[in-house]
């Protein structure tokens, strides 16, 4: 295979980062999950590698099986399977099930680091810098958001669809996705996701209570004594409450949602919060 020369050029490859970019969950459905989104963003290079109807028939239904992983990290195996269709077409010997082979043993390692680096713990870091200048009343904390974190998808995007394309079918042998290196960094990326998620908590949940009472002429705030056993306890409580009922109870976010907004409003009418 590394006989056989490359001819996949960076605008082709741009082409195809941009395609799945933008259309990673299009036609998603319940039984193949995102393989319509990703047989679509290979045509282009498919119907090039393939120009017989009948071999493109194949490539096509080939990739056409249930695929679904982190939509990001997934470049890394769109250019892994560009190599080897690439090299496919030019007459080397690469079957359909080691090409199926690939994409099943990557899915699950690059959801479960993509899950804990980029939806939890990237985004998290993010969101709470712009919302911390938001709060300040300034506009500059949605749009550092969103400059950030779209500069870092398509940075990571553009890495790793090139460092798939350059590796082939080395990138899904080195065993670097499997094993306890997977879980490690899933562990280490959850911890620091849930510390970002607790000083969000901490920071951004206004909650307090205003009940007090009087005793011999002195009155007594039991707000004051909450912070004295630990500041923000009404938050971390709160907290703890709806991750419960979501986790454990099986609450929806909109549900979670009403709940909080009905007790706050009780709460604030009748002097509580």
């Amino acid at each position: 295979m590394a006989a056989i020369p490359r001819s996949v050029t960076k605008k082709e490859l741009l082409s195809a980062m941009l395609r799945w970019m933008f259309f990673q969950t299009s036609c998603w459905s319940w039984e193949r999950m995102q393989n319509v989104a990703w047989c679509w963003h290979l045509i282009p290079l498919l119907k090039r590698f393939y120009p017989k109807p009948e071999d493109l028939r194949a490539a096509l239904k080939r990739h056409l099986v249930f695929y679904n992983t982190e939509p990001t990290l997934s470049q890394a195996v769109s250019g892994v399977v560009i190599s080897l269709e690439e090299q496919r077409a030019a007459g080397a010997e690469v079957p359909d099930e080691t090409i199926n082979a690939v994409k099943t043993g990557l899915m699950g390692p690059l959801a479960a680091i993509g899950d804990s680096l980029l939806a939890s713990a990237t985004n998290a870091v993010l969101l709470s810098i712009g919302m911390g200048i938001a709060l300040q009343g300034n506009i500059l904390g949605p749009i550092i958001f969103f400059v950030s974190w779209t500069a870092i998808i398509i940075a990571l995007s553009w890495y790793l669809i090139n460092a798939g394309y350059n590796a082939g079918l080395d990138l899904a042998e080195a065993g670097l996705l499997t094993g306890r290196r997977i879980e490690q960094l899933t562990e280490i990326m959850t911890v620091l996701g849930m510390s970002v998620i607790g000083a969000l908590s901490a920071t951004y949940i206004g909650l307090t209570t205003k009940l007090q009472w009087t005793f011999q002429q002195q009155t007594t705030s039991l707000q004051s004594i909450l912070d004295g056993i630990l500041p923000k306890l009404l938050a971390l409580l709160l907290v703890a409450l709806l991750w419960w009922l979501h986790q454990f109870r099986n609450w929806s976010i909109l549900r979670l949602l009403g709940l909080t907004v009905v007790v706050g409003a009780v709460g604030a009418v009748v002097g509580i919060f």
